[in-house]
C-alpha cells in the first residue's frame, strides 16, 4: 500500500481539527454540551464536552481519504465507535444511569472484539512457564474484560486539564514506536491520524504558559471513544500469532490509569463504601491536595506514564524475561494499593 501521501492526510488533520475547535467551542452552549462547576468539579465557568465529538470524526475522515479503512478492521472498529460517541454524548448532556452505560460498553466492547478482530488469544510468557494461550472464546471474554475496564480506566482518569488527552497521546506514543520499528506502517499511520486531531485538542485542553485553563473537554464521549480505540490498537499489536510487542508491555503502557483505578477500588470497599462512587481518591487529585497546582501535577503523572511505558517497551528490547516484567509491575501495583489503602483509611 502507497503511504507517500499519509503526511499530507496528517497535515490536513492537524488544520482541520484546529477550525473545528475554534468553532466548535463558540457554539457549544448552544446545544447545551457544557460541563457546567460543582461538586468534584473545580473549573471556571461551563466548559464545551465536545474533544470526542471533533477528534472522532476527524479520525474517521482521514482513515477514509487514506484509504486504510480497506486494508483492516478500521471501517467495523469506526462503525462501534461512533455509535459509542453519540451514546456518550447523550450521557454528558442528559447523564444516562451509570448502570446502563456500563452495559452498553459490555455490549459495544463484544462486538469489537468479535467483528473487529480484537481476541487477544495468547498472554505470552508471563510467569516464566511457557506461553499462556487461551482458547477462543475464554480469549474473547477476557479481551471484552480488558476493553472494558480500560475505558472506565481512562474516563476515570480524565479529571484534570490536559491529563486524559495527554494520557492517550503518551500510550499511542508507545505503540506508534513499536508499530514503526516492526515496520508495521499501517497501523502506524492509523494511529498517527488519531495523535494528529488529539495533540490539537491538548492545544486547547492542556495548561500551559498563555493558557490559564481548559477551554475545551474531551467529555465521556471522547474519553470512552477513544479509549475503545487505543485498546483495540493495543491488542492489535500484542495479539498472536505475530505480536509486534508481547501483552506485558501493554500493561506497564497502561500503568497509570490501572493503577489508579485498582488502587481506589480497594480504598473504597476498606471504606465501606461502593467502589463505583465519585470522590476525590483518584491520584490527580490527591497530589492537588497536597497544594500542587493542577498544571504541574498533569506534566508529574504524564511523566509517570512515559516512564512506565519505556520501562515496557525498552525492558523487551534489551531482553528483560516477560515474567520478571510482570512480577515487578505486580509488585508495584499491590505496593501502592497497600499504601492508597493505609493512606486513606
Amino acid at each position: 500500500m502507497d503511504f507517500s501521501l499519509n503526511p499530507y492526510f496528517a497535515g490536513f488533520g492537524l488544520v482541520v481539527t484546529f477550525v473545528l475547535f475554534r468553532i466548535g467551542i463558540k457554539y457549544a452552549s448552544n446545544i447545551g454540551l457544557v460541563d457546567n462547576p460543582g461538586g468534584r468539579k473545580t473549573h471556571e465557568g461551563a466548559i464545551p464536552l465536545i474533544g470526542g465529538l471533533i477528534i472522532i470524526p476527524v479520525f474517521a475522515a482521514l482513515v477514509y481519504s487514506s484509504g486504510l479503512q480497506t486494508q483492516t478492521f478500521l471501517a467495523p472498529l469506526l462503525g462501534g465507535v461512533i455509535l459509542l460517541l453519540g451514546i456518550g454524548a447523550l450521557d454528558d448532556k442528559f447523564h444516562i444511569h451509570p448502570w446502563a452505560r456500563f452495559i452498553i460498553q459490555i455490549w459495544l466492547a463484544c462486538y469489537v472484539v468479535i467483528f473487529c478482530d480484537a481476541n487477544i488469544g495468547s498472554l505470552g510468557n508471563l510467569f516464566g512457564l511457557g506461553d499462556i494461550e487461551m482458547n477462543e472464546w475464554f480469549g474473547k471474554i477476557f479481551s471484552v474484560t480488558c476493553l472494558v475496564l480500560l475505558m472506565n480506566a481512562i474516563n476515570m482518569l480524565d479529571g484534570m486539564d490536559g491529563l486524559g488527552g495527554g494520557f492517550i497521546a503518551v500510550a499511542l506514543g508507545w505503540l506508534m514506536v513499536a508499530a514503526y520499528m516492526t515496520g508495521a506502517m499501517l497501523p502506524f499511520w492509523a494511529m498517527m491520524f488519531l495523535m494528529a486531531p488529539i495533540l490539537v485538542f491538548l492545544i486547547f485542553n492542556a495548561r500551559y504558559p498563555g493558557r490559564k485553563k481548559a477551554s475545551v473537554f474531551l467529555g465521556d464521549a471522547g474519553s470512552l471513544s477513544l479509549a475503545l480505540i487505543v485498546g483495540w490498537f493495543a491488542i492489535q499489536m500484542a495479539k498472536s500469532p505475530d505480536p509486534m510487542m508481547p501483552p506485558v508491555v501493554i500493561i506497564w503502557i497502561m500503568t497509570v490509569p490501572i493503577m489508579d483505578t485498582f488502587a481506589i477500588f480497594f480504598t473504597r470497599k476498606r471504606q465501606g463504601r461502593s467502589p463505583f462512587e465519585a470522590d476525590r481518591l483518584h491520584a490527580h487529585y490527591k497530589i492537588q491536595d497536597k497544594g500542587i497546582e493542577p498544571k504541574i501535577v498533569t506534566p508529574i503523572i504524564l511523566t509517570i506514564a512515559v516512564m512506565t511505558g519505556g520501562i515496557g517497551y525498552l525492558g523487551i528490547q534489551i531482553g528483560i524475561p516477560e515474567y520478571v516484567l510482570l512480577y515487578s509491575w505486580s509488585a508495584i501495583l499491590l505496593g501502592y494499593t497497600y499504601y492508597r489503602i493505609k493512606l486513606d483509611s
